[in-house]
């Protein structure tokens, strides 16, 4: 064992997608992560152990996981989780899941978060950041409030989610124009319009 004499680091400053449509989950009630540990870390010893359950998952026809902790939505395997939907008191909400230490909090929903008023003015709804679980998700589409459902990452663009698989129930989100144009105002945000934001750093 010694010291490597050189080292090799490689940046992707492209974004991209998983896959060019809306994708599929299947719930899993296996824990990815637990509140105070390292879960909010993209590190071997927590994405290791989910192999087995992401290549079931699409060996069934699904494109990726949705982890559950006791029924409540923490994330998918790379992708923050957000939630469009009208509450019981008829408002519109777009939910994601709490830093928790069960999720990793990336750039694209720490923007959101950031963006959380000027987003609230331009769609007329509220931004929550709160627990949210699967079987709230099953009731909004059972009673027709239930609009959107995507993911966000770091490395790719906002991605619609058109079916969610829980135990026997399955969910048939027909999505919106929200996951679109909501990933048109980051990546205009990203490329520095409008000026006057904190993305651009000028390097002279």
């Amino acid at each position: 064992m010694r010291s490597p004499s050189t080292t090799k680091m490689i940046a992707l400053l492209n974004p991209i997608q998983m896959k060019s449509s809306a994708i599929s989950l299947k719930c899993s009630s296996q824990a990815k992560s637990w509140p105070l540990g390292h879960g909010s870390f993209s590190i071997s010893g927590n994405m290791g152990p989910l192999v087995p359950y992401v290549s079931d998952a699409k060996s069934n026809g699904f494109d990726d996981v949705l982890w559950l902790l006791d029924d409540y939505i923490k994330e998918c395997t790379v992708l923050n989780v957000f939630v469009l939907q009208q509450s019981r008191f008829g408002k519109m909400e777009l939910v994601t899941p709490p830093d928790d230490t069960c999720i990793m909090n990336g750039i694209t929903r720490r923007t959101i978060l950031d963006m959380k008023d000027q987003i609230e003015k331009d769609y007329d709804l509220k931004v929550v950041e709160r627990e949210i679980s699967i079987k709230e998700v099953i009731n909004s589409s059972k009673e027709g409030r239930l609009f959107e459902v995507f993911g966000g990452s770091t490395h790719c663009h906002l991605m619609p989610f058109n079916r969610i698989v829980y135990q026997d129930t399955t969910v048939q989100v027909k999505g919106g124009s929200m996951c679109e144009s909501l990933s048109k105002k980051i990546n205009k945000v990203m490329r520095g319009n409008p000026q006057g934001n904190n993305w651009i750093t000028p390097y002279e």
